[in-house]
């Protein structure tokens, strides 16, 4: 009898256990919904058919399961801070989600000023981390984060570790912050909760945020490229793209913001098609074929790179403006007054963070916040000796109308460039500039340089974007 019961205990332990409604860590506890979309839910399951129960409405929504994996979307109501939970369950198992807020979603990728955590990296601080930090319990109801951990991979991924954060003194601080200002803001303006999902890697290129089949055609052979012992993994085709975003593509969200270039900045002359590659692949994975998700991203800052008057970084940052007229839908924030020439990572990301936000007013939310953009270069003249400069977005005139305007220079058909006097035209979106050296200016330039911070804002304080008048084609 003893025997009879050893095997069948040995045979009991011997079978598979019941595998359970499962669901990648994307969706958890205090995360973020989309407010009134069809958000789309997936997960594992081996049972027939999977039960999805919302809060806010009491309704059930029924899905098969297909080869272990089941898909829904459900109706989401108006944002609020109003806590709800979410159920998923199948004949033999359940999940329940607590603390579910309806809000905004947005995607925030890129570099390491990007990833740039609250409390900053060793000897480079993050100016307000303290006062930032020590305030984020007043956020607890409105703002929730969910890092992906740095991760390559050589096929995309369908999940990662990770969970969604609430918001106190000590999870702010790991926190990035450009997106927890970014979302400080958006929810102080729109008055419903922000989730980010913060997936990003210091010193990656962007091709490495791109599905092959994009750089394929873009002209990349990525099987050579890859198979390079020399590259590093984050500048390999798609590695990051499989490894850090396929595992949260298609979370419902309202739209991405992308901060990295400095890893780029010697392919300047390839990088904005290459931003137009990355907006399309990422819209794609979203089911976003109308391009109605915002795509906004940071110009890199002035840094010295080690040679100040180098014009590499400022090449990208032209080639970044660029993409503005390929990327449907999309801004670009100025970041020229906030460089550092010694430290690749300004301390200063609040500001970021802001001007992200006005920018998703805008074009997400349809706001009219005026000259909320950055100022851009429009066009030039050239008579009586002197240079007259046209902008965008400053339909209310430019800035510092009393001081010195710094950043410009000037040169004559000889190509020599010399620093230059430039003063605003009261009122108007026009900046005169001339050089007593240059007695027939040909060309202007602003902030061109690696390090030349300028100081020419429109009213609001949004700076204007480096320029060349003296290139050939685009």
């Amino acid at each position: 009898m003893k025997r009879i019961v050893l095997v069948l205990l040995l045979a009991i332990a011997g079978l598979p256990a019941a595998a359970k409604v499962s669901a990648p860590a994307i969706f958890g506890d205090n995360m973020v919904l989309q407010q009134q979309q069809n958000v789309r839910l997936w997960g594992g399951s081996d049972a027939r058919e999977v039960v999805v129960k919302t809060s806010w409405s009491g309704e059930e929504f029924r899905t098969p399961v297909k080869e272990g994996r089941w898909e829904l979307k459900v109706p989401t109501p108006a944002g609020s801070y109003e806590p709800q939970t979410l159920t998923v369950s199948d004949a033999d198992s359940e999940l329940k989600w607590h603390n579910v807020l309806i809000g905004e979603v947005w995607i925030c990728s890129g570099q390491s000023n990007m990833y740039m955590p609250l409390r900053g990296y060793t000897g480079q601080p993050v100016d307000e981390a303290l006062s930032t930090a020590l305030e984020a319990g007043e956020y607890r109801g409105r703002i929730r984060m969910i890092t992906l951990p740095k991760r390559e991979a050589a096929t995309p991924q369908r999940d990662f570790e990770g969970r969604w954060e609430v918001p106190a003194p000590e999870t702010a601080l790991r926190m990035s912050a450009t997106a927890y200002f970014f979302a400080r803001a958006l929810t102080q303006a729109l008055g419903v909760p922000v989730g980010i999902v913060s997936t990003s890697w210091g010193g990656s290129k962007i091709e490495a945020w791109i599905d092959t089949a994009t750089l394929a055609g873009l002209g990349y052979n990525t099987a050579k490229i890859n198979a390079d012992p020399k590259i590093e993994s984050r500048a390999k085709c798609g590695l990051l793209y499989n490894g850090l975003i396929a595992p949260a593509a298609g979370f419902t969200a309202r739209g991405f913001a992308w901060y990295q270039g400095e890893s780029n900045r010697k392919e300047a002359p390839r990088y904005a098609r290459l931003m137009e590659g990355l907006a399309a692949c990422w819209r794609a994975q979203w089911g976003d074929d109308k391009n109605r998700m915002p795509f906004l991203y940071v110009q890199i800052a002035p840094h010295g790179y080690g040679r100040p008057a180098d014009t590499d970084a400022a090449l990208l940052v032209e080639a970044q403006s660029d993409a503005l007229d390929r990327i449907p839908n999309a801004a670009m924030i100025s970041t020229t007054d906030l460089g550092n020439e010694h430290c690749i990572h300004p301390r200063n990301k609040r500001p970021v963070g802001e001007r992200l936000a006005a920018a998703a007013l805008t074009k997400a939310y349809k706001r009219k916040l005026g000259d909320a953009l950055a100022v851009r270069y429009a066009g030039v003249e050239f008579a009586d000796g002197k240079a007259l400069v046209r902008f965008d977005n400053a339909r209310f005139g430019l800035t510092p109308q009393t001081a010195e305007v710094t950043g410009f220079e000037i040169a004559g058909q000889d190509g020599k460039f010399y620093p230059a006097t430039a003063r605003i035209v009261t009122s108007k979106p026009l900046v005169e500039v001339s050089a007593p050296e240059v007695l027939d200016p040909a060309a202007v330039r602003y902030s061109f340089r690696n390090y030349a911070p300028g100081n020419l804002a429109n009213t609001l304080g949004m700076p204007a974007i480096p320029f060349r008048t003296d290139r050939a084609t685009k």
